[in-house]
């Protein structure tokens, strides 16, 4: 009976194909310069993977950005941001040889190391699928226009292609499903108040009580909710291409009311003097710099007796949490009107009949 045991466990036992270290070779740094993401199907399913084994390629987090461009909600901001400076990420390449290594070991932002091989040049990880040893990248990734990025822990795997001088990095994997809702929040509820009547009809949409706010039960309910749905798990699938270089970016952005920090004569984060209006409680000098046009050091909040378009109204002093608007007047929906009928699109605003 022993001698059998024995015999299973060398014969019965399945052997880890994960590359673990220990790791040789001066670390090389790489910087990010350029991050891809998605904005179709297409691109989504084209960095893609199957991340739990079961035949299928997953990423729900594509499938999500991929909506936003639809509607144009997507951010295009990335080479702005990352020219600032408001946006950086290294990639550290630990191997005695980056044409060809057995094992290799890359650290994405100082996070659990990937484990893999290089071969001709590219470097693959552990697969998500059947790894015991993942590796791990905190993402900071532009979703939402005109807003901050969203913070995703990933876990999962790490591809690098060669390209330039540089590689085009690949990151798959989960990620929480709580957390991404929660960022999903965060950069909706930031899109909403920098750029409040380009995102009207939007806005409206998610606002299900027509109370002028977005609650996370709303968000739940929503089509953002539905594309955030868990598919793995608890989890929620992410494949995300990146660009990294040998050397940090050293070039000015090319709007700076869009790079995420306070620069030029803006008097709040992109927003202020020569770029947009600032929302509520923001940093002013002069009524130009608010949407409601009034200044005292903050920008004022809106109102719905100040004369002014501001807020999530949809026309001056009306709609949302104020008064109905009367025939003729711009609307996002139908509880905007004092007819309850307005003629807007899913992305257009309209005008009471």
């Amino acid at each position: 009976m022993k001698r059998l045991f024995l015999a299973c466990l060398a014969a019965c036992s399945t052997e880890s194909t994960d590359v673990t270290g220990p790791f040789s070779g001066q670390p090389k740094t790489f910087y990010l310069d350029a991050i891809e993401v998605a904005a179709d199907s297409s691109q989504a399913m084209a960095v893609a993977a199957d991340l739990d084994g079961d035949g299928a390629v997953e990423n729900k987090f594509g499938g999500a950005t991929a909506v936003l461009s639809v509607t144009n909600d997507l951010s295009n901001d990335s080479a702005d941001m990352i020219a600032s400076g408001a946006l950086t990420s290294v990639i550290d390449i630990q191997a005695d040889d980056l044409q060809n290594d057995s094992t290799v070991g890359v650290t994405f932002d100082g996070g659990e190391v990937f484990g893999g091989r290089i071969v001709d040049g590219a470097f693959t990880s552990n697969r998500a699928r059947d790894t015991q040893r993942p590796g791990t990248a905190t993402l900071r990734l532009p979703v939402f226009t005109n807003t901050s990025p969203v913070t995703l822990d990933v876990t999962g795997e790490l591809d690098l292609l060669p390209e330039g001088d540089g590689y085009r990095a690949i990151v798959r994997g989960r990620v929480g499903g709580k957390q991404a809702r929660e960022a999903a929040f965060a950069g909706l509820d930031e899109m909403f108040q920098t750029e409040p009547q380009r995102h009207l009809v939007f806005m409206r949409t998610i606002d299900g009580d027509h109370d002028g706010a977005v609650t996370h039960a709303e968000l739940d309910e929503s089509v953002i909710g539905l594309l955030l749905s868990p598919d793995l798990g608890d989890d929620i699938s992410l494949a995300v291409a990146l660009h990294f270089s040998p050397m940090p970016v050293m070039r000015a952005p090319s709007d700076s009311c869009r790079d995420r920090i306070k620069d030029g004569d803006e008097t709040d984060v992109d927003c202020g003097g020569s770029c947009q209006p600032c929302w509520d409680g923001k940093t002013c000098t002069q009524p130009t710099d608010c949407q409601s046009a009034s200044c005292a050091g903050i920008c004022a909040a809106a109102s719905c007796s100040d004369g002014v378009r501001d807020g999530f109204e949809s026309d001056v002093d009306c709609g949302a949490t104020c008064g109905k608007c009367a025939a003729g007047r711009v609307c996002a929906g139908d509880a905007d009107c004092a007819s309850n009928s307005c003629d807007n699109t899913v992305s257009v605003l309209g005008h009471c009949s």
